[in-house]
Formats: C-alpha cells, structure tokens, sequence
C-alpha cells in the first residue's frame, strides 16, 4: 500500500480522535470510562496479584476481605489501561489513550481488508469513510471491550484470508495468536473465532481437521474464565448466569421497539450514505464475498444475541463498522470504474466523502458536548479535595461510580 496515504488516513483519524480527549467523563456512555477506568485504578494502586487479577471497583478504604469483584467480563480492558496509568499517570486522556490506540489499529486493517478482498483504492476508501462517521469520531475512543478488541478480530480476519490463499502456516500461527487475544479481552472475540471455524469447515476442501484448534482454543479459555471467576466470588457464577439470561432474553423489549431503535442507531451512526452504499453492494458481484459478509455477521452477533444490551448501548454496533466501510468502498470502487480521467474519479470520491462527513454533523456535535453527569462529577472532584487532606474521610462506594472515580483518587490515603 501506498505509505504516504496510509499515513495520511492514520495522521486524520488521530486527529478526529483527538477530539475531546481529556474532557471529563461526564459525556454520552462515558461511564465506561469511570467504570475500567477505576478497576485499572485499582490494579494500578493494589498490583495484579494481590487482586489476583480481578476487577474491583473498590477503593482504598475498603478491606480487601470486603472487596467485590466484577466478573461479567475478563480483566484485560483494565488491566491494559492501568498499563497506560503507569505510564502516564491517571487521566481522562490516558484512559481513552488505550481504545484510541486500537481504533488507529482498526482503521489500518480495514485498509488491508479491502486491499485483500476488494482492491488498493477500495481499501483506501474504506479507511477514508471509516474515520469520518459519528461511530468513529465520538465511540473509537470509549474505554470498552468492543472497541479494544476490534483490530484483533480484524487481523483474525485477514490472517484467514492470507492462510486461504497462501496456505502458509504463519497465517494460521497469527490467527490463533490474534484470536485468543481477542478473546482474552471481550465476549465478541469468540464470534469471531466461531464464524471463522464454521467458514473453514464448510469451504476449506482440505485440511479441515485443522480447523478445530479454533473451538478447543475457545472451550479452553471459557474454561480458565470460569475458574478465574469462581476463585474470585464462588457466587459469581450464579451471577453470571443471571445476567447472561437477563441480555440474552430482552423480554421486556419487543421485537419492533428493539428494531426501530437499531435502525435509528444505524442513521445516527453510520450514516444513511454509507447505509445505502453498502446496501447496493450486497445486491453487486463481488469477489470475496463471504469473507465481507462474514465480518458483517461478526459485526451484528453481538446485539442479535443481547437484545437487551443492544437497545441500550449503542457501541456495541461499532464492530459492525469495519464491514459498513468496507462494503461502501466496494460499491464507490465499482462505480468509479465506469468513469474515465482521474478529475471526475477525485470529484465523485469527494462528493461522497463530504456527504458523510456533513451527514450526520450535528448528532456528532451533540454528543461531543453532552454533559449528563457534569453536576456528580464537579461535587466528586470537590470531595476528592477534602479526602486529601483529611484521614478520616472516606469516599463512600455506594455512590454511583461517576463519583467514586473522581473522588478516590489514588493520592487519598
């Protein structure tokens, strides 16, 4: 790929990302950002192995016989964002510098992706129409599973296809390397290497015995999770159980309600521009196919099988980003190829690109100064203050964790 342009989107997409970066956690979801951000906290002040590395949202006050842990999902989103904490101390910038890292990371493999399954100029494309949505801009930088884990699952992706077509048995290595690292930091991870084990075993016409290592990979680190979980709360299990049924049911959600508000959740994001590119797309030929498609599936398990969750949190929708930006790029591409003379090809791709970048501007700015928590944050950061300087005040954990963040700061005791 051309480097100079890869290094061009890069350069953009740190600066979109750039936007907001140390602004108090008071925003639109931002109580990702309080809630890793004070188990990364956590990690930072107690170390890993006196938490024996379990997320708690516990601060110094409390006993560590009183400690309670948070075991719906691994510690390593934590873990990695008290790695950042040691570096650069704890910050707002420093948590989000975590999930900023790997959406740069994201966008560099969707380059690759459409250069792998669609061509140079779609992959470029791709990485152009990526950066500018309100997804990107606003969600690529929320301290949360499913963004950290995106270039895992991307890179996941592309190893399959170098392995499908090379055969090479360093793109397996990298699959499974990538694939457990997904999986280590997010449950979006195991859809990845599920979709990728079904497609090998159905296409691959040899050497598909290989193709098991994916599921044992992934029976084998549910495993360790559920015995990490037990060891740190022998309830834990009863609780996981419990709110793996509560998503996955959605009960009180019909299934209309649950759809009109994806579909608004779509336009807001993604943009009716890109939505209606990729959709075109689905209806072209285009070489590769089931791998785009596979990774649109990717992107969309996560809320069809946690309705629930889904309807409230809409960054879950940002693993289906990659395949949104992908397949638009594919249908740009074929479009350019009707045309000739380079000057129209710039002013259709620009067009376009002004298009989605202008969309959906003003949503972007309303969640860029959303402020739904500034008035707990301002009274946290004041009792912070007086905790410093006072022994015998304590941050009481029952407040909500906006507080608790801002509050116990690791300077208290």
């Amino acid at each position: 790929m051309n480097k100079l342009l890869v290094l061009g989107i890069i350069a953009l997409a740190s600066f979109l990302l750039s936007i907001n970066i140390s602004k108090p956690f008071i925003g639109q979801h931002d109580w990702n950002g309080v809630v890793y951000g004070q188990q990364a906290k956590n990690f930072f002040r107690f170390g890993y192995f006196p938490l024996k590395f379990g997320a708690t949202l516990a601060t110094a006050d409390i006993r560590p016989d009183e400690r309670k842990y948070l075991t719906h999902y691994t510690p390593a989103l934590p873990i990695l964002i008290s790695l950042s904490y040691r570096l650069f101390g704890v910050s707002e910038w420093s948590t989000r510098s975590v999930p900023v890292v790997a959406s740069l990371a994201s966008v560099f493999f969707v380059m690759l992706l459409g250069r792998e399954l669609i061509s140079f100029r779609a992959g470029i494309m791709a990485g152009v129409l990526m950066i500018v949505t309100p997804m990107f801009i606003y969600y690529g930088k929320n301290p949360v599973h499913e963004v950290v884990l995106l270039p895992l699952a991307l890179l996941s992706f592309y190893s399959y296809q170098r392995f499908r077509k090379t055969n090479k048995n360093k793109w397996w290595k990298i699959l499974l390397l990538s694939s457990i690292a997904a999986m280590l930091i997010g449950w979006p991870g195991y859809y990845a290497t599920g979709l990728i084990f079904i497609h090998g075993i159905l296409f691959r016409r040899e050497g598909k015995i290989r193709f098991l290592q994916l599921p044992l990979t992934a029976a084998t680190l549910s495993a360790i999770f559920f015995f990490h979980t037990i060891i740190l709360s022998p309830q834990a299990a009863g609780d996981l159980q419990n709110i793996f049924f509560a998503r996955l049911g959605g009960s009180s959600i019909s299934l209309m309600d649950f759809l009109i508000k994806e579909f608004r959740y779509f336009i807001n994001l993604f943009t009716v521009t890109l939505l209606l590119l990729s959709s075109i797309w689905l209806f072209s030929r285009s070489k590769n196919k089931s791998i785009l498609l596979l990774l649109g599936l990717f992107g969309l398990a996560h809320v069809l099988i946690f309705r629930q969750a889904g309807y409230y949190h809409e960054y879950l929708l940002f693993p289906l980003l990659p395949f949104i930006a992908l397949t638009s790029a594919g249908t740009v591409d074929n479009l350019l190829k009707i045309f000739h003379g380079l000057k129209i090809k710039i002013l259709i791709a620009g067009l376009i690109l002004f298009f989605v970048a202008k969309e959906r501007l003003s949503y972007l700015q309303a969640l860029l100064k959303s402020e739904y928590v500034k008035d707990v944050y301002e009274e946290a950061v004041e009792y912070g203050k007086i905790v410093k300087t006072d022994s015998k005040m304590i941050v009481p954990i029952e407040r909500d964790v906006y507080f608790v963040f801002y509050a116990d700061t690791l300077n208290n005791k």
